[in-house]
């Protein structure tokens, strides 16, 4: 690297009388081109001129537009749920900007102090065999979850997921984890999408008398409409591992609104969050689209159309207790059943 006193005794000595540049360029081992260049620089900008310069391009095809990071600023903000590169991504394209890659949108989030390293966060080094049905429709995932009210009240989601799509079949709240809380989920799920081919569940007293010698209500139902009922190995959450998954989407939302005070309004909440869920969010395990729509099942089940079996008639309201049923004829317990929970203890339904 050339020194700053190289520069100066070229520009001064140069200009003395008698003074060989060819000459005074192999005293200080720079070449003629150099020599003029400090001579000019010299001449035009004084002392300044002589400070080293960048030599990184002033203009860059691949450098982000200033408009575009701060357009990805914002999203990572204001994006209610997931706001990550992946669904930055998603809604760049949707409000028409040209979309850079999500490395490139992770950079720009690490440039502005957006991104915080988790280590913990990294995929563990034990393989995982992803599996999904291959159709809509072809099997519902079904589980409740516990959400606190804001006076303390237990209040729990049923809640519904199908399998292939990630759609939300239902989301509905009940004072417990109990058989007519499954059968208002289901039913509100079949009003809308038709029946499915599969119910997956754990094995929660409120789905199945798998452990207690008999068959629930639950169960017959699925039985008389020629649903196929799955149900977990003890002890393997990850059967059932998109819908403890999407408690977690779930309840992450939640935290981030009004904490409801009655079920009421925890209902009217799962409303929204549902819809935004299901049209607004991208699904990056469906290839960034929306979860969409399940289409009919190509199965025994569809010739069953969406009648109910006595026993599976939706309940009173969304505010209903878990004990009050929608019709004399059914009987479920309104007393909760831990076992139907989604705590880390509860298991899930087998594939």
């Amino acid at each position: 690297m050339i020194t700053m006193e190289t520069k100066l005794l070229a520009v001064f000595e140069g200009d003395r009388p008698g003074v060989s540049v060819a000459e005074l360029c192999r005293e200080l081992e720079i070449s003629r081109d150099s020599y003029y260049r400090y001579k000019k620089r010299w001449d035009e900008e004084g002392p300044a001129g002589l400070v080293p310069r960048s030599r990184a391009p002033k203009t860059s095809p691949h450098l982000m537009a200033a408009e575009l990071e701060d357009e990805i600023v914002r999203l990572r903000k204001e994006l209610p749920l997931d706001n990550g590169a992946q669904t930055i991504a998603y809604h760049l394209e949707r409000t028409g900007w040209s979309v850079p890659s999500t490395r490139s949108i992770h950079r720009a989030l690490v440039r502005r102090g957006l991104v915080v390293p988790e280590p913990k966060k990294r995929p563990k080094s034990v393989p995982w065999r992803r599996f999904e049905w291959p159709a809509p429709n072809g099997a519902w995932q079904i589980d409740a979850t516990h959400w606190a009210l804001a006076d303390g009240e237990s209040a729990w989601i049923m809640d519904v997921l199908d399998d292939h799509s990630r759609v939300v079949i239902a989301a509905r709240v009940h004072s417990g984890p109990s058989t007519v809380a499954a059968f208002d989920a289901f039913n509100t799920g079949v009003d809308r999408w038709g029946v499915p081919a599969r119910i997956m569940s754990d094995n929660g007293t409120c789905f199945t008398g798998r452990f207690s010698g008999g068959e629930s209500e639950f169960e017959q139902a699925l039985r008389s409409l020629g649903i196929r009922h799955l149900l977990s190995s003890p002890a393997h959450p990850q059967t059932c591992g998109k819908i403890e998954r999407f408690h977690q989407t779930l309840k992450k939302w939640l935290r981030s609104q009004p904490h409801a005070g009655t079920r009421r309004e925890l209902q009217d909440q799962l409303d929204t969050f549902v819809e935004f869920y299901n049209h607004d969010r991208p699904h990056r395990a469906r290839l960034q689209r929306n979860a969409g729509t399940p289409s009919p099942p190509t199965s025994r089940a569809t010739r069953s159309g969406s009648r109910r079996p006595p026993g599976c008639a939706r309940s009173a309201s969304p505010g209903a207790s878990a004990g009050a049923s929608a019709t004399a004829s059914a009987s479920a317990p309104s007393t909760p059943a831990p076992a139907c929970s989604s705590s880390p203890e509860a298991t899930t339904s087998r594939s």
